[in-house]
């Protein structure tokens, strides 16, 4: 299946669970070795989580999509996370909590009769800002 990309190209004002794009992150791209950008330090985000140890921290907002192949499932994980793989929804958004840039992205995307298709994408190039 091919496709499958990530964009981390969403509006500045685009609300995520209670934050907005430009509160969690700027200057992000996305390239031939990975991610770069800033992700800046955030608190209270309670719409991320319901666990107030998760509510501080890194975020990073990016979107995928298969762009030849209608309804392709989308997962979603960060290597060495507390959280195991997630399904997409339909706008194809997912916000990572990140808090050690030597991880990364694991995407998948499968349909029935398609060839599934698995990026690993770097975050090394990310600048995680302090408390």
């Amino acid at each position: 299946m091919s496709g499958l990309s990530v964009d981390a190209d969403i509006a500045a004002d685009f609300d995520l669970l209670g934050k907005y794009v430009s509160d969690l992150q700027e200057d992000i791209e996305f390239g031939e070795f990975g991610i770069s950008g800033t992700l800046k330090y955030v608190t209270g985000y309670t719409g991320w989580s319901g666990d107030v140890s998760e509510q501080s921290g890194n975020y990073l907002a990016l979107h995928f999509e298969v762009e030849d192949v209608a309804d392709a499932v989308i997962t979603v994980q960060l290597s060495k996370g507390k959280h195991g793989a997630a399904t997409l929804d339909s706008d194809g958004i997912c916000i990572f909590r990140i808090e050690d840039a030597a991880q990364e992205i694991i995407v998948t995307a499968s349909k029935s009769g398609y060839e599934t298709a698995t990026m690993r994408i770097p975050i090394h190039g990310l600048t995680l800002e302090e408390e």
